[in-house]
């Protein structure tokens, strides 16, 4: 196989492949800050060679953007209907609930997952689901308000998601036993998000 040529996803052993070097880097994660990693720990650790791990991704930061973008982003769009997702008041705050829940999730499993270096990790994977947040706003906001203007809805799309990352983000700082549950803090901040979506 070419080192040019991207494997295919669906192929049982190119998925069976990647499933070795996510888990190589999660647990490599553990114990090592991200800076500290290297190709070479990454597959020894999945007991491959580098030519397999680059026949798959260029660098351990595309393989940290694909796991998010693949792996943990699927959080966020599950349970929301992307044809209706903001067409109707109900649906808006079901969405906006959903990403809210999602994302406490993505925050606990981050800190799980991670804990010695998230840290070091947050400043690359906040950029990237800010970017992914505000991408799937964006969509929305052009497919079902095409009359609003165009850098509006790029500003409203970047408030939302920062919005959205941001509060999540403190939820999972404050203590666990004494944190309200990502349903109640949806509660609270559905209304103002959605005051923010025209009619």
């Amino acid at each position: 196989m070419s080192l040019s040529a991207k494997p295919n996803p669906h192929d049982p052993r190119v998925r069976r492949t990647r499933q070795l070097i996510h888990q190589a880097f999660v647990e490599l994660l553990q114990t090592k800050e991200f800076h500290e990693i290297t190709v070479s720990d990454i597959t020894r650790h999945a007991t491959i060679n580098r030519v397999t791990f680059y026949t798959h991704y260029t660098d351990k930061y595309e393989l940290l953007d694909y796991m998010i973008s693949t792996h943990l982003i699927q959080l966020l769009y599950k349970g929301i209907d992307p044809q209706n997702a903001l067409t109707s008041e109900a649906l808006t705050s079901e969405a906006l609930t959903t990403l809210i829940c999602a994302l406490c999730q993505f925050h606990e499993y981050s800190g799980t997952k991670c804990p010695k270096n998230i840290a070091s990790l947050r400043s690359l994977v906040e950029t990237n689901m800010k970017l992914q947040i505000q991408q799937y706003m964006l969509e929305q906001l052009t497919a079902h308000l095409p009359e609003q203007d165009a850098a509006q809805q790029v500003t409203l799309s970047t408030m939302i998601s920062w919005s959205l990352y941001g509060a999540t983000l403190q939820w999972s700082s404050e203590p666990k036993e004494s944190r309200e549950t990502p349903l109640q803090l949806a509660a609270r901040m559905t209304p103002l998000l959605r005051s923010w979506i025209p009619a």
